[in-house]
């Protein structure tokens, strides 16, 4: 296996394993591999889970609001190129670098996948199915596939509630759903709202105590 220039998600997981007892040099010897590109492994296992690990088989649909709206917030962002972009869902840095590029030139556009490119649609939640996803999502260190696959929605769906509630100053009021034909959902009283809140700062104390353990 040392000199194929593939490997499966198995063997990626087994060099994953080897470098956390052995180190990432003494593996990346062993197998004739960049550190680099053990790193990488690392980082799309650590936010992608094994999914992150496979072989990409086709193109994931992203529209030019969400690309506009990751470069944006990377420019804010005190992460490195790639840690942000898998993060985020990418599969590797090249890929925010070059909507970086893009965006730069006033030329991002959407990809306009095939139907067969498609994935995971999005489906209709309550207001509280949507709130116990961003705080799970909290919780999860803002792992959008995680939640996005554990919750059976869209990629899209759980990045855009997560974006509005962000955006809303932390506000759980922003993940209801307003569009006009959409049925009135049940309103809230003050007590309900500071339980949401609670339940949210939390998740978010929970999610830094987890990392802070990690380091």
């Amino acid at each position: 296996m040392g000199r194929k220039s593939k490997c499966s998600s198995e063997e990626k997981l087994t060099i994953l394993n080897e470098a956390d007892e052995m180190g990432v040099s003494s593996v990346a010897n062993k197998y004739h591999i960049s550190e680099s590109t053990i790193r990488s492994w690392q980082l799309l296992y650590k936010y992608q889970g094994v999914e992150g690990l496979a072989a990409t088989r086709s193109n994931q649909r992203y529209s030019r609001e969400f690309k506009y709206s990751l470069v944006e917030q990377f420019e804010q962002s005190d992460e490195s190129v790639e840690v942000f972009a898998i993060k985020h869902g990418l599969r590797a840095k090249a890929q925010l670098q070059r909507w970086i590029i893009q965006y730069n030139e006033s030329n991002l556009k959407a990809y306009t996948p095939r139907k067969r490119d498609s994935k995971m649609s999005g489906r209709k939640t309550s207001f509280e199915e949507r709130l116990n996803i961003i705080e799970e999502l909290i919780k999860h260190d803002v792992n959008y596939n995680w939640a996005a696959e554990k919750y059976q929605v869209s990629y899209q769906q759980v990045y855009g509630w997560y974006q509005k509630y962000i955006k809303s100053g932390n506000d759980p009021e922003s993940l209801r759903d307003r569009r006009g034909k959409a049925k009135p959902e049940e309103k809230w009283t003050e007590l309900d709202r500071l339980k949401a809140e609670n339940r949210l700062l939390q998740a978010k104390v929970k999610s830094k105590h987890t990392i802070t353990n990690r380091i």
